[in-house]
């Protein structure tokens, strides 16, 4: 046998076969999970960080100074913005005096892309080689799927608070892609709102899309400390051009697992001394405990 001929043979064909795995891989979207990134631990937004009460450390007015907005918002989506921002600016006066706005409501989804943007949230980022979880402390989850899938069908898909997300990792970022947000609390035509939030009442709108706003984002870790988001948001109808924003998220250093906070039972949970208190259900002395059903048959 001609050892050359053999071993040119050989080279070849694993050449081939490394090439059908490369195409494979290609082709599935899927990462190894030994080279996905460790993104463990709880996370929350630099700017926008939570307080005792549930509110925000930061004024209404550090956060629309110290983090990025600038929508580019066309001349007809402006007006209605600024209309918006003038009811809730009287809102805030209102409250500021000490009066109890009419229009006062817990809300306790927050929804996309407001959960990346500005809430008092932390959050868990689980990866594995098809999908991508964000898992939110107001029980909120995104599901980014990297299996190389496509966006749901037009003729299956409808609009929720989260979006329908696919994505696929560049290296050690993760590119998102989302589309079909709908904002749970308006705009009264179905489409999403960009808000700011800060202390615990403050509220203003930012911009306002449509359905078929288009969302991509590219998340990767810049130090072991901090994650960074780049969101590029894509409305024809209500904005002139992409509107770029950038995220910054710090780990939560004192906490080392997941505390999912309880929005409609908050009345449990007073706070005492900046701290919060668990307080027991002021019926459950009075409750009888529930008896076994009885595994015997009646008398026929």
């Amino acid at each position: 046998m001609n050892l050359r001929k053999f071993a040119a043979g050989a080279t070849l064909a694993t050449a081939l076969l490394i090439g059908c795995l490369v195409i494979t891989s290609a082709t599935t979207g899927a990462s190894s999970s030994s080279t996905l990134p460790d993104w463990s631990g709880q996370w929350e937004n630099v700017g926008g960080t939570p307080d005792a009460t549930g509110g925000f450390n930061q004024s209404l007015d550090q956060v629309l100074k110290q983090m990025q907005w600038s929508p580019p918002l066309n001349a007809a989506t402006k007006a209605k913005v600024d209309g918006m921002q003038t009811r809730e600016r009287a809102r805030l006066a209102a409250v500021a005096r000490g009066e109890n706005p009419a229009d006062a409501f817990t809300a306790c989804t927050f929804g996309y892309p407001g959960l990346m943007l500005d809430t008092p949230l932390m959050f868990e980022v689980l990866t594995t080689p098809k999908e991508t979880a964000l898992i939110f402390s107001s029980r909120e989850i995104r599901h980014i799927y990297t299996d190389g899938r496509q966006h749901t069908p037009k003729d299956r898909i409808w609009a929720t608070p989260w979006g329908d997300s696919i994505g696929h990792w560049e290296g050690q970022t993760l590119v998102m892609d989302t589309i079909a947000v709908k904002d749970p609390y308006g705009p009264p035509d179905g489409g999403s709102s960009v808000s700011a939030f800060g202390d615990v009442e403050g509220f203003l709108t930012i911009g306002i899309l449509t359905q078929q706003a288009h969302f991509i984002e590219r998340m990767r870790m810049i130090d072991p400390g901090h994650l960074e988001d780049q969101m590029t948001i894509i409305d024809p109808a209500n904005l002139t051009g992409p509107w770029h924003m950038k995220r910054i998220y710090e780990r939560v250093e004192n906490i080392h697992r997941m505390v999912y906070e309880d929005c409609e039972g908050e009345e449990r949970n007073p706070i005492v001394d900046g701290r919060f208190t668990l307080t027991p259900d002021p019926d459950s002395s009075t409750k009888a405990p529930k008896k076994a059903p009885s595994s015997q048959s009646s008398p026929q």
